[in-house]
């Protein structure tokens, strides 16, 4: 621009920056302030903490630092998107301590931190532990003037889940619509995951509907907790009743919605219900994945269904899903069973063709049957095994 006889201005220097950080192009970003600064031109706030950013979206904190000090240096006041920039970095690599440092720096020279700045401080406090510490800075936060949003709420709620302090969250929840501060999906999915995972199923399933009297919407991600829960204590017709609902409410079941379904099924041995479902999630174009394909293999085998297991293999690979050890160790293992050793050799051998080595189940499992066989059948059964290759032994 120089050489056309254009003097750019702060303004335009600063939008180049901008430009130059959001591509990534920080050694591009820093040349061109250092040509500000020679040609004299006047670096303001905003340039300044155009630069900050770019240094910490590159977790490049010393020079981000280091171009503060230099922004005072020359009479430049950080405000508090400046700070809240540094603050943010430093909290995601845990930096706690440089973070209480930039808070006093902000209140000494009069600037007040926004609820999102006390949020990322309270977030890296949950986190690591520091609850104390967490609800101290929530204090700060409220007699600086600012209150505690959802993002507080949910934050100090999934720490105390993670605690398994669910009675303390529960009533934190209810704390935050007294307050009139409203949980979102993730606040009701953070807690039902909780109480799901500590089988409270009868409370989980109340907040689901209390949730949807508060005009919040399950999505997904609740129904799938709720149905995996459901399916683990064996209740599957409550399981199939929430999958009924949620279709009912416009919420389109996943791969993982029905394979869960399907897995529960299985295990318990009723594979018409399993197969129904398998084939509804076809029909509702929604792909059994290789987990679901090995899953209702497994079941069948568990029956003897044989041919239909055979074929389901045959119709994963002619739609491109890959199968794994797994349900080749199903096949192996059945087969095994029943001392059909042609059919234990048949598999390996597909095995091997599919470039897979057996795992320490199926090895297990055709050295078991070795040992039932008598020395004559077994040295034919060894004769007609396939080699694979040796795996690299971990270093030490």
């Amino acid at each position: 621009m120089k050489g056309r006889g254009i003097s750019p201005d702060v303004l335009v220097y600063t939008s180049l920056l901008h430009g130059f950080c959001f591509r990534g192009n920080l050694e591009e970003a820093k040349g061109l302030f250092i040509e500000m600064v020679d040609g004299r031109v006047q670096p303001n706030v905003v340039t300044f903490t155009v630069l900050i950013d770019g240094l910490c979206k590159q977790q490049k904190l010393q020079e981000a630092n280091e171009l503060l000090e230099l922004m005072i240096q020359r009479g430049q006041c950080p405000d508090t998107v400046t700070y809240t920039t540094l603050i943010d970095a430093l909290c995601k690599q845990g930096r706690v301590e440089e973070v209480y440092g930039l808070l006093g720096l902000m209140f000494q020279r009069g600037h007040q931190p926004n609820t999102a700045t006390y949020n990322t401080l309270t977030d890296v406090l949950c986190k690591q532990g520091r609850m104390e510490e967490a609800n101290r800075v929530i204090g700060l936060m409220i007699q600086r003037g600012k209150h505690p949003d959802t993002v507080t709420y949910t934050t100090l709620i999934h720490a105390l889940c993670k605690d398994v302090r669910l009675d303390k969250a529960n009533k934190l929840l209810h704390l935050m619509i007294q307050r009139n501060e409203h949980p979102n999906i993730v606040t009701y999915n953070t807690l039902i995951n909780a109480l799901c995972k500590q089988r409270r199923l009868e409370e989980a399933d109340r907040l689901l509907h209390w949730m949807v009297r508060k005009g919040q919407h399950p999505d997904i991600v609740t129904y799938n907790t709720m149905i995996d829960a459901l399916c683990k204590e064996g209740r599957m017709e409550e399981a199939t009743r929430l999958l009924d609902l949620m279709i009912e409410r416009g919420q389109h079941p996943n791969t993982i919605t029905y394979t869960t379904l399907v897995n529960a099924f299985c295990k318990a041995r009723r594979m018409e219900e399993a197969n129904a479902l398998f084939e509804l999630m076809i029909q509702k174009g929604q792909h059994p994945d290789t987990v679901t394909y090995t899953i209702m293999i497994n079941g069948l085998c568990k029956i003897g269904l044989f041919e239909r297991a055979s074929d389901l293999l045959r119709e994963m690979e002619e739609k491109g899903c890959a199968p794994n050890v797994v349900a080749f160790n199903t096949f192996i293992y059945c087969f095994s069973q029943k001392n059909e050793t042609a059919k234990v050799v048949e598999f390996l051998l597909k095995m091997k063709q599919k470039n897979l080595s057996p795992d320490t189940t199926a090895i297990h499992i055709v050295l078991e049957l070795l040992s039932n066989l008598k020395d004559e059948t077994r040295q034919e059964l060894l004769d007609k095994l396939p080699t694979f290759p040796l795996k690299e032994l971990p270093s030490r």
